[in-house]
């Protein structure tokens, strides 16, 4: 009985192992410019996977049916820029108290009670890899420009 009770368990975790499999990464690349036959500008996330670059290639080559491609330029590129904000409040109580009198009038020492804020902001530019690439066939050279 205890063996076929550890047999049913291990033909389960077997099955559900099975059962379990992941899906494999789908590369992501976008066009930001493209002409046909000529080249264009492909971009990539900053932190690209082997898998991101792959997809580049078949975008770039798609364009490129009768000639070669050519790298003329990749790297780093700011697309835009994110602001983060940050603030914050604290309430003072009153420090005041009377020190005296001059002329009959009450003399008062220390700050009243209120509300101290303090704020603050960060940019960040937001980046993409980007290539950029020519169709090049065996006679001609075409170029893209930005």
């Amino acid at each position: 009985m205890k063996k076929f009770i550890n047999l049913s368990i291990s033909i389960l975790f077997a099955v559900n192992l099975i059962s379990c499999q992941t899906v494999p990464y789908q590369g992501q690349a976008r066009e930001v410019k493209r002409k046909p036959s000529e080249g264009g500008v492909i971009a990539l996330t900053t932190d690209h996977r082997p898998e991101d670059r792959s997809k580049a290639d078949e975008k770039m080559k798609s364009n490129c049916p009768a000639a070669n491609v050519k790298i003329l330029e990749e790297g780093e590129v700011a697309v835009g820029q994110t602001t983060t904000s940050n603030a914050s409040e604290a309430h003072r109580p009153s420090s005041q108290k009377k020190v005296g009198t001059l002329f009959g009038m009450p003399l008062i020492s220390g700050q009243a009670a209120g509300t101290d804020t303090t704020s603050s902001s960060t940019v960040t530019q937001l980046k993409e890899w980007q290539i950029s690439y020519e169709c090049v066939s065996s006679g001609s050279k075409k170029k893209v420009t930005h």
